[in-house]
């Protein structure tokens, strides 16, 4: 029989992209940047969100990729017409697939990878080093944002908790990714971040994630700050009730999994393996019958 610190490191380790999931993700990406390098002229390029910050769960479907632009070069005074310009070179390049606009990116799909691209165009601040301006066509407006000082949020926050708080994004990823992705990605990850001061690298991964949804319930309708401090709340937009739903959701994963480590701290490791596949799906193992 498992313990459930053995099962949640044979979970933690399955949810990593393979070697080969790795070695193609870098290599499509650096050939949808050197396309629209030649195509559009970005001076270089950032691997934002999930895949950029080592948070991303396997099977890999999206990678965000920053296209930066001279400070007073590409830009175009509409946000609509950047994204527009983008998807046009990206259709141009890559014959035969519809490229998508999306809010702040333009999204391009690869069925033979089953990866996606979200390109976002962004033009360099002139007089603020690793500012960027990005459009939102929601806002109607360009918006500044950091992609880089999201990526050094993350990783203090991870190397306070032990090296432990990615596994738990990633997790708490697969959970929310079960139930339609109701959280959006970023925004999980950022509380996540904020909330990893009331975690302790000494307790497992079942009691710190237990304490997780409880602390993320009380937290998913509050106001959340963009972590570098530059672009609008993250869940600016979002309806009250989604965030309500979300709330409930998150009260009950938290009953469930309270009463998960209550069972596992009583010696009763079959029904706490129980109860946390029945959080985190089925890949969670209940039985030492998967390799590592």
């Amino acid at each position: 029989m498992l313990t459930v610190a053995q099962a949640f490191e044979l979970f933690v380790q399955d949810l990593r992209l393979r070697d080969g999931e790795e070695r193609e993700a870098q290599r499509q990406q650096e050939y949808v940047f050197n396309a629209m390098r030649q195509r559009l002229g970005p001076k270089e390029s950032i691997l934002s969100g999930s895949y950029g910050r080592k948070t991303a769960i396997r099977p890999l479907h999206d990678i965000d990729l920053f296209l930066i632009f001279s400070a007073g070069g590409s830009r175009r005074a509409v946000p609509e017409a950047m994204l527009l310009w983008v998807k046009e070179a990206l259709e141009d390049e890559f014959r035969g697939k519809q490229a998508r606009i999306q809010n702040r990116s333009v999204n391009i799909e690869f069925k033979t990878t089953g990866i996606g691209f979200d390109v976002v165009p962004a033009i360099a601040d002139g007089k603020h080093p690793e500012v960027y301006w990005i459009p939102d066509r929601r806002r109607g407006e360009w918006i500044p944002s950091n992609p880089r000082a999201h990526h050094a949020a993350c990783n203090a926050a991870n190397e306070r908790m032990g090296m432990k708080l990615k596994p738990l994004i990633k997790s708490l990823k697969r959970w929310n990714q079960l139930r339609g992705k109701p959280v959006p990605s970023f925004l999980l990850e950022v509380l996540v971040c904020e909330c990893g001061d009331s975690l302790s690298p000494d307790d497992g991964y079942s009691d710190n994630m237990a304490r997780l949804f409880t602390l993320l319930r009380e937290r998913i309708s509050q106001r959340c700050p963009e972590p570098a401090g530059l672009g609008p709340p993250l869940n600016e937009g979002i309806d009250l009730g989604y965030l309500q739903q979300d709330q409930q959701r998150l009260t009950e994963a938290s009953r469930k999994a309270i009463r998960a480590v209550e069972m596992e701290h009583q010696g009763n490791m079959s029904l706490a393996l129980e109860s946390w596949r029945e959080l985190l799906g089925t890949d969670f193992p209940v039985r030492l019958s998967r390799s590592v």
